[in-house]
């Protein structure tokens, strides 16, 4: 069934009434009619709402009808074809919009579609971001931003495919442990200099000895970098990365990597001027890259505001004039600016408002969503405190129904998560593995405490600021459970720099939060994230066969081994209940209706290809 018209309506009383309901014969009742006829007279959006889901309730407990899909139409319009959008109901294209250039030559068209677009992107970010570096680069709002000014040598699209990107070509040489790169022709920085080989070395060096860096790390497999690491500032040069010639350059690794391209698309190796400042002088005025846009001004924790770059290497981008990022904007504001066209873009909103926009005739056309390689996740402390009891653990793992919970408090913005790997990458299996129960014999003393004397244990916690906001209802239900099993979570820190510290310094008995890729393999997730020494938990879940495993899997180069690896770090992290993976989340953006250029959400930071996009007159 088709809508003639967009509301409820056309789906139900056209549909159901036992008078002239098309489908009467099937299903029809004076319950429904009394239902639907209601509805019909309400004036009351949510009033509204209530009776309809009402009515699909009794739909569905009389099983007359079995809901199978909403298709999605689409249009291919050519390369001269301007201003073509799709409407959800007849007519379905805005033909008395469209208009179409004939007789461009393929230059003139990019540089005709710059002109026609144009406008500022406001855009909110619910976190905070206080420097403009890339080599402190370590949260999703730093990926989401710092990507606008400053570009790597590979790019991750489709969310698992790398693609060279400030390099024009990459490949592999002596059976994995060296990578030949060669620049692209005509890249420039913001200040007019052209991107070289010495560029690269010096970004390299640059993150690699930068003891603030939590993504430095990445970089560790090339020859000389654990020197590098190491030496507190007293070794500054790169042993195994070689100049050919300005424009092409190869790597040597210790040892062979076979997802290095992918290592070099995260942002914290993005690409700077060689010579640029050391981290503690003002980036406000030295944060220069390559990327689509360049700093105007820059408030941190407040307001960045970037304009074109004149130099950008993308022919024909990026499309608008420029972009506003408002950070630590409340879920609550950005629906309200939204509505009001004081924003352009609409995200982190809280469950609530997402089905509200995504039902509002206005906005619905403007909504994408897809699956983020991200993972929600609960660590426990392992070496202090409570936690340190395996068997509490267990019990912890096998007290909270994660599933329900998900479907409770974020309904369509979450998957319930099977490990700690997402789907789309090795290691991830549908098949969730549970903590074994507990030890054999009596409980420990901690447990019986848990038990029988409620409300009497404490447990520290390191919270990711995101479930004191939009994810304020799941916490609250996490928080129940664990009182319910005895425990009184106390949350210690209040910003994202102080939860950064406090996991790396396992300071507390929980960590609560959640880790996006920094590049299209499960090794961003073991790696990164168990890894006693180079992991974000890896204090608090420090295991030696973890450690042996991932160390083990970044230097297989077989696919399917590389597979069997990171299966055996789940099982192990399962059955020692060292983590209590969550969920996956699903990205997703609102852009209003005078934005052009928006077609999908990305896997990974940024998550929207701002450069495409720019706001019709």
């Amino acid at each position: 069934w088709i809508a003639d018209y967009d509301d409820p309506d056309n789906f139900t009383f056209t549909l159901m009434n036992s008078h002239n309901g098309r489908l009467r014969s099937y299903f029809s009742s004076p319950e429904a009619d009394a239902i639907l006829e209601e509805a019909r007279a309400e004036a009351r959006p949510a009033a509204r709402e209530s009776l309809y889901r009402k009515f699909e309730h009794l739909l569905v407990d009389s099983a007359a009808l079995v809901p199978l899909f909403h298709d999605v139409d689409y249009r291919i319009g050519g390369p001269a074809v301007r201003g073509l959008q799709l409407h959800s109901s007849a007519p379905y294209v805005n033909y008395t919009e469209v208009g179409k250039q004939e007789g461009l030559a393929s230059a003139e068209r990019a540089d005709t579609g710059r002109q026609a677009g144009g406008g500022i992107l406001h855009v909110p970010v619910a976190g905070v971001v206080r420097e403009l570096d890339p080599s402190v680069a370590g949260t999703l709002e730093q990926g989401e931003v710092l990507s606008q000014i400053f570009h790597t040598l590979t790019y991750a699209v489709d969310g698992t495919r790398v693609v060279p990107w400030l390099v024009s070509s990459f490949s592999a040489e002596n059976e994995g442990t060296r990578f030949r790169f060669k620049l692209r022709p005509g890249v420039r920085f913001h200040d007019g200099r052209r991107l070289t080989a010495r560029d690269v070395r010096y970004s390299f060096e640059r993150l690699l000895g930068n003891t603030l860096s939590d993504c430095r790390w990445q970089l560790s497999s090339i020859r000389g970098a654990r020197r590098i690491l190491e030496g507190a500032g007293a070794v500054t040069d790169l042993d195994g990365f070689h100049i050919v010639s300005p424009m092409e350059f190869y790597i040597d690794l210790e040892q062979p990597v076979s997802f290095f391209p992918a290592l070099v698309s995260y942002i914290g190796t993005g690409i700077v001027p060689e010579g640029t400042a050391t981290v503690g002088a003002s980036w406000r005025d030295n944060a220069v890259g390559t990327g689509p846009f360049r700093v105007v001004s820059f408030d941190p924790g407040r307001r960045l505001e970037l304009e074109r770059n004149p130099h950008y290497w993308r022919e024909g981008y990026p499309k608008s004039e420029g972009i506003v990022f408002r950070f630590g904007t409340p879920s609550e504001e950005v629906r309200e600016e939204f509505e009001a066209g004081r924003l352009s873009v609409a995200v982190d909103l809280l469950p609530a408002d997402v089905e509200a926009l995504r039902h509002d005739p206005r906005f619905a056309s403007g909504f994408r969503e897809g699956p983020k390689l991200q993972t929600y996740f609960i660590a426990f402390n392992g070496h202090r405190g409570p936690m340190r009891d395996a068997d509490v653990r267990r019990s912890l793992v096998e007290s909270v129904d994660v599933p329900a919970l998900v479907r409770r408090t974020l309904g369509r913005l979450a998957v319930p998560a099977q490990g700690l790997i997402p789907p789309g990458l090795l290691g991830y299996s549908a098949n969730r593995k549970s903590a074994p129960p507990s030890s054999a014999g009596a409980p420990s003393d901690t447990s019986i405490q848990a038990t029988v004397s409620r409300e009497t244990v404490e447990l520290t916690v390191a919270m990711h600021p995101i479930f004191a906001g939009e994810l304020s209802a799941f916490y609250k239900g996490l928080t129940e459970t664990f009182r319910e099993m005895g425990f009184v979570l106390r949350t210690l820190n209040k910003t994202m720099a102080e939860y950064l510290d406090m996991n790396r310094k396992a300071e507390t008995d929980l960590a609560i939060g959640r880790w996006g890729a920094d590049y299209p393999d499960a090794d961003t997730f073991v790696y990164g994230i168990l890894h006693s020494t180079a992991g974000i938990l890896g204090r608090f879940v420090a295991n030696a066969e973890i450690d042996r495993l991932a160390d083990e899997g970044r230097a297989e180069t077989d696919p399917r081994a590389r597979h069997a690896l990171y299966r055996r770090v789940e099982e192990i992290a399962a059955r020692e209940a060292l983590i209590l993976p969550l969920f996956h989340d699903q990205v997703y953006a609102f852009v209003r209706p005078e934005v052009e250029g928006f077609d999908h959400v990305g896997q990974a930071s940024p998550t929207i290809n701002y450069e495409e996009l720019w706001i019709r007159k």
